[in-house]
């Protein structure tokens, strides 16, 4: 066997976050040094690099399981209402917040048209590029012989430390990563009620970054920290209540063997 593939099948979870952090770091130096829009699409590496990481490891068939949980639709209404709304209660709830602790509103709402546009390039270019890698395939392996809860704690900061080239680049403040860490509570919460959907966690993401680019044109300088900081507050406390009324599990149930496929790996799949 090929050293190269026998290193990716013994270490799948740390070549793809080795690659994913590579994106993220490299990326963002190669969009400063040289600006363009095109950059976004560099994000597509971590959907394309789950995908090929998959095939290494699991065939075909795991791949056949990868890219099903893209298209994965069918699921009640209200895990659609919960994906799409629960970005906006936490956003008004961190405005509203803000408002009462003295923040000044500096900027109008956004129209509804631009709220959209930002969730429908989102979906197309950061939900797709980020969610199938991160959802679709580390988490199931996180899932394999973990609580969900602790495979969401894993994920969400090693999504978080992903955010750090934003922090140290001064486009996000650090109380921005508790949102990415806390969310991924809500989003393996929705994972498991939906059949390991990838589809409704693309869709929760768009909304998320669009609930994000309104927060940001309502408050500026130090109000805009302080929202920053509501906003992961209320994270926290969504994150709370999951553990305690969704349990340690947050609402697992057994999949098909194919959806968790996990071989033997001594290093960050274990």
């Amino acid at each position: 066997m090929n050293p190269i593939t026998s290193f990716i099948k013994r270490h799948s979870q740390a070549t793809f976050w080795a690659i994913a952090y590579i994106i993220a770091g490299g990326g963002y130096i190669l969009g400063r040094l040289y600006p363009s829009d095109l950059w976004i699409f560099v994000l597509w590496g971590i959907f394309i690099s789950g995908a090929l990481i998959t095939g290494i490891v699991d065939g075909r068939a795991g791949v056949k399981t990868y890219f099903s949980r893209l298209v994965r639709w069918r699921a009640g209404i209200q895990w659609y209402a919960i994906a799409l709304l629960t970005p906006f209660a936490l956003g008004s709830i961190a405005f509203m917040l803000n408002r009462l602790s003295g923040a000044e509103v500096v900027g109008g709402f956004p129209a509804f048209g631009a709220i959209a546009e930002v969730f429908i390039f989102s979906f197309f270019t950061i939900s797709l590029g980020e969610e199938p890698g991160f959802r679709g395939f580390s988490l199931p392996r996180f899932l394999a012989g973990r609580s969900a809860w602790t495979a969401s704690l894993i994920l969400g900061v090693l999504h978080a430390i992903w955010h750090l080239p934003l922090v140290i680049g001064g486009e996000e403040s650090v109380f921005m990563l508790v949102n990415p860490l806390c969310a991924a509570f809500i989003f393996t919460w929705i994972f498991n009620h939906t059949n390991g959907s990838v589809f409704i966690a693309m869709l929760m993401h768009a909304s998320s970054d669009a609930v994000g680019g309104i927060i940001s044109s309502l408050f500026s300088g130090p109000d805009r920290i302080t929202a920053d900081i509501w906003h992961g507050a209320a994270f926290i406390a969504v994150a709370i209540l999951l553990r305690v009324f969704a349990g340690r599990e947050l609402g697992r149930k057994s999949e098909p063997a194919m959806d968790t496929m996990a071989v033997e790996q001594p290093a960050m799949a274990r």
